[in-house]
């Protein structure tokens, strides 16, 4: 009888945590439905091993939450790594507090396998936006019906609220 009960405990876990695992992995059909629910979405893919994506996720992303009209904008973080415990550690030393999701690719956790993944979430989400131009990380500006309002969002915190400030 414990036996079965330990099972029955371990099961419902698995099954908690893998549902919880399942609503953080984004794909095109998640992409365009978060970014109908606000006027404007900001989407921010990174890697871990991109120094880049780190400064800009310790220094721009928490002065842009922060100061953003949240009535009208959202962010979205999209980390296209599988090493989940490294992107909740880089993501827990800074003040983000913004939807998290991580993006679902085929391959190992290489640049390669990154790119290509990243690529092709993109061309299903806005086709014929070229969006990425395997350059990593991708910052971008959308409105809620899927038009791409700026493909390339500076990463310095002043000059992406002069580009927003424009729509």
């Amino acid at each position: 009888m414990r036996y079965l009960l330990v099972i029955s405990l371990l099961f419902a876990t698995l099954s908690c945590s893998n549902s919880l695992e399942k609503e953080r992995m984004m794909d095109s059909e998640k992409l365009t439905h978060l970014i109908s629910q606000k006027n404007k979405t900001i989407v921010y893919i990174w890697t871990t091993w991109c120094s880049g994506c780190r400064k800009t996720l310790a220094e721009t992303l928490p002065q842009l939450q922060e100061n953003i009209d949240t009535s009208e904008y959202q962010i979205l973080l999209i980390a296209a790594s599988k090493n989940k415990s490294e992107v909740a550690s880089l993501l827990s030393n800074t003040n983000v507090q913004i939807n998290s999701y991580f993006l679902d690719f085929a391959g190992p956790d290489k640049g390669i396998f990154q790119n290509l993944g990243i690529q092709l979430l993109l061309e299903k989400a806005f086709p014929g936006e070229e969006i990425f131009t395997r350059a990593i990380p991708v910052l971008f500006l959308v409105d809620r019906n899927g038009k791409v309002l700026n493909k390339k969002l500076p990463h310095n915190y002043n000059e992406v609220i002069g580009v927003l400030n424009q729509y």
